[in-house]
């Protein structure tokens, strides 16, 4: 089961991204587009979690940061 890592207002820190294994500026790209894909805002709060699962306020899943390319 997954574990979450990220849910706080604001960007991730980079301990989330050496967590996934990929750097901050790879993270926040791929978070913009996978929000950008999900019809977000940069403002709305999303969870990520240690398996590179992104989900929404509403907890629905709406991508994945390890997939995301």
């Amino acid at each position: 089961m997954p574990r979450k890592i990220w849910s706080n207002p604001g960007n991730p820190t980079a301990g989330v991204a050496t967590r996934l294994g990929i750097t901050r500026a790879e993270l926040r790209r791929r978070l913009h587009r996978i929000k950008r894909a999900a019809k977000l805002g940069p403002r709305d709060r999303v969870t990520i979690w240690d398996d590179g699962s992104v989900t929404d306020e509403a907890d629905d899943n709406i991508g994945n940061l390890q997939e995301e390319i």
